[in-house]
């Protein structure tokens, strides 16, 4: 068996992914009630992880989990440019993969799924009031690669889109509603058991 061969992934097959992902937002639009502006979405780069199970040699379904931190700021409003806080969401995705040259040392895919995120902590800036953000689970498109170094080990890979649909800021005596698309890059290294 060559080398590409005996890396190759295959039915049965569990492959974790160690990353650093970097987020960043675009298309946001948001409406604020009484001092208008929009709201700004803070790009930042965290550790990830996620986990394939592969079911056959083309077929993959990935799961990813974890906590996300992000920051809001709003800007051009009545009263000026102000940050809002953090927000820290647990998340989750699940997508289904197709994986082309199975048999080669550079598997490239191509994925679609779900996501979900909600609340875990907010934190607001100082002088805002304390605030809830609503749960959010759409839709999310993912492009990626592994390359087979040695033995069980993988360098990785991806890029996935997720398209956020509306979702509400609520505190006391404001409201916002917030649409955007996630666009994050991983990078980082597998390992197959």
């Amino acid at each position: 068996m060559g080398s590409a061969q005996a890396g190759a992934l295959g039915q049965g097959d569990w492959l974790l992914r160690g990353l650093v992902l970097g987020s960043h937002a675009t298309q946001v639009q948001s409406t604020i009630s009484t001092i208008g502006g929009e709201v700004e979405i803070a790009s930042h780069v965290q550790p990830g992880a996620d986990l394939s199970y592969f079911l056959s040699e083309r077929w993959a379904l990935q799961f990813t989990g974890g906590i996300s931190r992000t920051h809001y700021r709003v800007r051009d409003s009545l009263i000026g440019d102000f940050d809002v806080g953090r927000v820290d969401s647990y998340s989750a995705t699940l997508s289904l993969q197709y994986h082309f040259s199975p048999w080669g040392a550079l598997t490239p895919y191509l994925g679609a799924g779900l996501y979900h995120a909600r609340e875990r902590r907010v934190e607001p800036a100082t002088g805002i009031p304390d605030f809830s953000v609503e749960p959010v689970t759409g839709p999310l498109l993912v492009v990626g690669a592994d390359y087979h170094v040695s033995g069980d080990w993988f360098v990785s890979a991806s890029l996935h889109y997720l398209k956020v649909p509306t979702y509400r800021f609520e505190g006391d005596g404001f409201s916002s509603e917030l649409q955007a698309n996630i666009w994050t890059l991983g990078a980082g290294l597998g390992y197959r058991f």
